[in-house]
């Protein structure tokens, strides 16, 4: 039996989120700011705050609610078959089990029909029309990981990956699944199954950290900490070794992985990392995830070819506090998603921007809103873009938290029409 939760519809401007004719100059003096492109100043930003309206806040609904506003971070919005498919949850602080939860337009409803044994749903991933999530940080034994596939009626889990105790990335190339994991060893694998994910095979190992899988040009790209490796027709995994932190991040000095992806034609547009940082606080000494920007933020890139004799990456300019999330790709182009921080009076907002690739050289402001936290992820589905509320961890984490509390509002859905 589906759970559902009914969107409640008021005004954005009810929960503290009205930009106002103040805001309203802010955004568009800082979009014809130096650092931005020329160009894009012929592109006219559409405010979009009077058409936004709040669907809903799913996480906090169901017998699996979640308290803490940092499990309920919209991780990723995969649109796929009429519905819109979301995934949160918390790996670092186990805040599982997680249900599967989509947004159905037809209904108006969220609802989940599987709850999985995991800690946290980051990634969903299309192949062969067919619906994958991997399951990053299994609640059960170690002696399998999982993949969850979406069936004709519901979700099955596919326990079957030895030693998974994080299966980082799943993805199709040459009518084969291929996964990443990490075993208790505490080292990498790349895995490739020939029979839909009911048997695995080793095909190699890989460093530690997760990993993040693209197909581009041909060819299946494991990208992870350090030099990528490359799977071709030959399905035998060659390690780029001319593809090195300066090939891969030009201009950004503490990149060192890939984070998101999303390709259009013959670019391949990527996210990267920044540095871990580490705050010591009252509780202590305490790592931050990944996820979380640090001082210099991370950096937005395309490749216009990886080909060995002929590498094109280059770095997309934006502005010098911008942080870019989320990317995503429609036959139209490819789109980014980015806040900026600010601080007036002792009371954070963020300015919220979807820009488009309209150059290879310049990614363009076409929609922005300025909001209380920041958006985490974003999609455009069925006529309309989405967004997904997110929030660091806050003051316990120390000044370095993007930020200064953990959010309330992480977690909610906003939707404007285009």
């Amino acid at each position: 039996m589906a759970w559902h939760y009914r969107r409640n519809l008021f005004g954005l401007a009810v929960a503290g989120m009205s930009l106002g004719a103040i805001g309203w100059h802010w955004l568009r003096q800082s979009d014809v700011a130096s650092s931005v492109p020329k160009a894009c100043t012929q592109t006219p930003t559409v405010d979009i705050t009077q058409r936004l309206e709040m669907v809903g806040s799913p996480f906090t609904t169901s017998q699996h609610k979640k308290s803490d506003p940092y499990a309920r971070n919209v991780w990723v919005m995969f649109p796929f078959q009429q519905q819109l498919y979301l995934g949160h949850g918390d790996s670092n602080h186990n805040q599982g089990p997680i249900p599967l939860w989509y947004f159905d337009p037809a209904s108006e409803t969220f609802q989940f029909d599987f709850v999985a044994p995991e800690e946290q749903i980051q990634t969903f991933q299309a192949i062969d029309q067919t619906l994958y999530t991997p399951g990053i940080d299994a609640r059960e034994n170690w002696k399998f990981g999982s993949i969850y596939r979406l069936g004709a009626t519901n979700w099955q889990q596919l326990r079957t990956l030895p030693g998974g105790v994080h299966v980082w990335a799943i993805q199709g190339f040459a009518r084969q699944l291929w996964a990443v994991i990490r075993r208790p060893d505490n080292r990498g694998y790349l895995l490739t199954s020939k029979d839909g994910g009911r048997t695995w095979q080793d095909v190699r190992s890989l460093r530690r950290e997760s990993a993040h899988m693209v197909l581009f040009q041909s060819s299946l790209y494991i990208f992870s900490r350090g030099r990528p490796w490359q799977v071709d027709q030959t399905l035998v995994p060659k390690q780029r070794q001319d593809l090195d932190l300066k090939q891969l991040f030009p201009e950004h000095t503490q990149a060192t992985q890939i984070t998101q992806t999303a390709t259009h034609q013959s670019q391949l547009a990527y996210i990267s990392n920044r540095s871990r940082y580490i705050s010591h606080t009252v509780q202590g000494t305490k790592i931050l995830n990944r996820a979380d920007p640090h001082l210099q933020p991370p950096g937005l890139f395309v490749a216009q070819s990886l080909d060995p004799l002929n590498t094109k990456v280059q770095r997309i300019a934006l502005r010098a506090h911008e942080v870019p999330w989320d990317l995503f790709s429609t036959p139209q182009g490819l789109y980014v998603l980015t806040s900026e921080r600010r601080n007036q009076t002792g009371q954070q907002s963020f300015l919220i921007r979807v820009r488009q690739a309209s150059h290879r050289h310049q990614w363009c402001a076409i929609l922005a809103f300025e909001s209380d936290t920041f958006a985490r992820s974003f999609a455009q589905f069925q006529g309309k873009w989405y967004f997904g509320l997110g929030t660091d961890y806050g003051s316990a984490y120390g000044r370095k938290s993007y930020t200064q509390r953990a959010h309330p509002l992480s977690g909610t859905v906003l939707r404007t029409t285009l």
